[in-house]
């Protein structure tokens, strides 16, 4: 029973780990998104819908077409990118976007990103 529990914590922290204080992105303007995506983020980002072909960061679609195609639900992938925006790694630089900005440009990512991702050739499809 002990062990049980000990594991049971273990998880649960493993899976609050992530859980800043960014929390869930609720609402954002994608149209906004797009427009901030292409300013603050499409130099390093490739992303296709945006036509952007960075090439210091991940490529997006390649990021999140594999989430997608496991059934992901947009808002984890919504979630995933304004935790990034808020807690980058290097390059990324710091404060890139802030508030609504990172929500917005979270919001647009999460609508687009994979979008084009050929689920049927993916190996790690189930």
């Amino acid at each position: 029973m002990r062990k049980a529990f000990i594991i049971v914590l273990a998880a649960t922290g493993l899976l609050t780990a992530g859980c800043g204080a960014v929390g869930m992105v609720k609402s954002g303007d994608a149209a906004r998104g797009k427009t901030l995506y292409a300013e603050k983020c499409g130099s390093c980002h490739v992303l296709k819908d945006a036509g952007a072909t960075g090439t210091i960061g991940p490529n997006l679609d390649d990021s999140f077409g594999p989430a997608y195609c496991h059934g992901f639900k947009e808002q984890t992938v919504r979630d995933v990118v304004r935790g990034q925006i808020a807690y980058p790694e290097m390059p990324m630089p710091a404060d890139i976007l802030r508030g609504s900005d990172a929500d917005d440009v979270s919001v647009y990512v999460a609508s687009v990103a994979g979008s084009n991702y050929d689920c049927a050739t993916y190996a790690g499809a189930s």
